[in-house]
């Protein structure tokens, strides 16, 4: 088990219960370089801590200000991710299977006081969970059921030496302005306030597993995958009870926050499509019939380049793969009438040929018209889907657009009366 200990009376608690039992365990300690020689103090007293009970001990320091300042995020965000990902760490570096943190209930109760200033959903009121599972391990939170009064009395009783961090003093963080300000008075209005509210997170954990089964279970009858885009059918979704709900829990994995999804929402509702919604990861797309979810960079694609005609299928992304054949124009021979096949007069065809995706801009003269069309004119035409739109590929001779794959040749490549050789390429 690896011990996060800061040096105060929390973590020093957790160190001598667990010393107690024949748990073997190791210390980690970072300093954040938020207090100067107060933080370097901290370092030197878990430092001594562990070697007086000869632990193994881990510590590493980080300038935090310069790093949250650079991520835009707050220091508090950017101390707790640089904390987790170096336990994690150590955790996969020595072998520990567990890392142990000295939140107690106190601690738990400001943070869902803090979660409901923030605004919060069902997780939100049941507050920091006892354990969580993580690539490297567990993180497990054994002072969960003691409060910070059980922790004091506990290491004078013990006559444990701890430190003291002076920012906890202040009032300019909002943990702390609650803290001093807000819980003594709940506490007042109700002397059991914790264990009173500890059975309110029971409820809550338990209603939470409710909605979660229900959520999941709706979600997997709804969603329909297609390598990596997701669909949600508009028509399907509006159809189900608390929808926008569902919706929001739905697409908190994809990164999007809860102010999204009202302007998500109204767009399901609307009848014009075309709008997009972004978080850090993924993409998602009003589409006439469905709401299309995408990673980002899942469109992301080089330019394959062909100086000779392939002997084997050729793959072009995880969706299409062209098989090429060449060959003399049979006198017999009909034209499939399968847009997924194109049979092209192969002298007119120069190469080297290109594979890509088509362009805003891009044109091409369609199979039995004269003049050229821009090829997102030809799309609205025809009220192909946006989300084939974007994951459509042109075949290239030159600067000329031969084929839009899966959909028409250009006219000036077409079999003709003189045409001798048959250039004949299919999607699989």
């Amino acid at each position: 088990m690896l011990l996060a200990v800061s040096g105060g009376i929390d973590s020093v608690a957790m160190v001598d219960l667990f010393l107690a039992t024949e748990v073997s365990v190791g210390i980690a300690h970072v300093n954040f370089g938020l207090r100067g020689e107060e933080s370097e103090g901290d370092e030197q007293f878990v430092r001594d801590l562990a070697k007086r009970h000869s632990i193994p001990f881990y510590t590493t320091r980080f300038n935090t200000l310069s790093l949250a300042s650079e991520q835009g995020v707050s220091t508090q965000m950017m101390a707790r991710q640089l904390r987790y990902d170096w336990f994690g760490q150590l955790a996969r570096e020595y072998g520990y299977s567990c890392v142990a943190t000295a939140h107690h209930s106190d601690d738990n109760l400001e943070t869902v006081l803090l979660n409901l200033i923030r605004g919060t959903g069902v997780a939100g009121l049941r507050g920091i969970s006892v354990q969580q599972d993580f690539p490297w391990g567990r993180l497990v939170r054994p002072l969960w059921f003691a409060s910070r009064a059980d922790l004091e009395q506990y290491v004078q009783e013990q006559g444990l030496p701890w430190r003291e961090d002076s920012s906890n003093v202040e009032d300019k963080y909002r943990r702390n302005r609650l803290r001093h300000q807000v819980v003594p008075v709940l506490k007042e209005l109700n002397p059991n306030l914790l264990q009173t509210i500890q059975a309110t997170y029971e409820r809550v954990g338990a209603a939470e597993n409710l909605v979660e089964q229900a959520l999941s279970h709706s979600w997997k009858a709804l969603i329909q995958q297609q390598g990596e885009r997701l669909f949600i059918p508009l028509q399907a979704l509006q159809a189900l009870p608390e929808w926008p709900f569902r919706l929001s829990e739905w697409l908190r994995p994809f990164g999007f926050r809860y102010a999204q999804i009202q302007p998500i929402a109204e767009a399901v509702r609307g009848t014009s499509f075309g709008q997009t919604f972004e978080s850090g990861t993924h993409r998602i797309l009003r589409d006439r019939e469905a709401l299309v979810i995408t990673p980002k960079g899942a469109n992301e694609t080089t330019e394959i380049s062909l100086d000779q005609l392939p002997t084997e299928p050729l793959r072009i992304d995880e969706h299409l793969s062209l098989v090429f054949s060449c060959q003399e124009k049979p006198t017999d021979f009909i034209i499939p009438a399968d847009a997924r096949v194109a049979c092209l007069d192969a002298d007119q065809v120069k190469w080297p040929l290109t594979i890509r995706r088509w362009r805003a801009g891009d044109r091409f003269q369609p199979l039995g018209m004269k003049g050229s069309q821009a090829i997102g004119d030809w799309f609205t035409n025809r009220k192909i889907a946006l989300h084939k739109r974007e994951s459509s590929y042109v075949l290239l001779s030159g600067e000329t657009i031969v084929w839009l794959i899966g959909y028409r040749i250009d006219n000036r490549f077409r079999l003709q009366e003189q045409t001798h050789k048959l250039l004949f390429i299919k999607v699989l």
